[in-house]
């Protein structure tokens, strides 16, 4: 269905896929169920496996290597997502406009390569000491040079798993779904997400201690 209504606006004609849709009141799947109950209760998927598999990761790879992986655990972002953020760490100019030194934050919004038409990633909390491992990287490699390097080194390049840990530790340590959810550039349509709930005061310096703590487990 995301793939029509892409397709259909691409050509000119959603509001006739829109009709369509209507009159055969078709609708987006929600998912397998029992998919997500076996990936949950998948002991080769636990935390502490796919910790594991990172920290080989970072062992078996170059230096370099390493800091991307290392920057993907702490920001949770896609693949992609966490390339195009380290290329503007290093741009002396970009730089300025993406982090936000008095939120402690990197402003992704700012930017129109983060902006998919779905579950885009707004912001980031980072602190200094978490920018330093991507700072000064002489040459900000794609994400098919660290697909290639953890090849070379003879171990599967398991990306995604940084984005679980991400948000399996957040979870762990008291933070809500919700902001989990937002910081991973999910925003639910629910009205009560869009239109009622705020966080409380110290969510920034909770979801930061949360993730100094997660990169020491790096």
């Amino acid at each position: 269905m995301t793939a029509l209504a892409n397709l259909a606006k691409f050509q000119g004609r959603y509001d006739v896929f829109l009709r369509i849709r209507r009159r055969y009141s078709l609708k987006w799947s929600k998912g397998d169920s029992m998919q997500s109950f076996a990936r949950f209760f998948n002991e080769s998927l636990d935390f502490d496996t796919m910790l594991q598999r990172i920290r080989e990761m970072i062992a078996k790879t170059p230096n370099w290597t390493g800091k991307i992986i290392k920057w993907a655990v702490v920001t949770g972002l896609r693949p992609s997502e966490v390339i195009e953020s380290v290329r503007l760490i290093n741009s002396a100019e970009e730089f300025q406009k993406y982090y936000n030194s008095s939120r402690s934050a990197l402003e992704h919004f700012r930017f129109s390569q983060f902006q998919r038409q779905t579950k885009k990633c707004y912001i980031s909390f980072v602190t200094p000491e978490m920018l330093s491992i991507v700072e000064k990287l002489d040459n900000v490699p794609t994400y098919n040079q660290v697909r290639l390097a953890c090849r070379k080194a003879g171990i599967k390049c398991d990306l995604r798993f940084a984005r679980k840990i991400f948000a399996s530790w957040l979870h762990q340590c008291g933070i809500s779904d919700i902001m989990i959810d937002l910081l991973q550039g999910r925003v639910g349509k629910s009205i009560l997400v869009n239109h009622y709930i705020t966080p409380g005061q110290d969510y920034k310096a909770r979801v930061l201690q949360a993730l100094e703590k997660l990169q020491k487990q790096l």
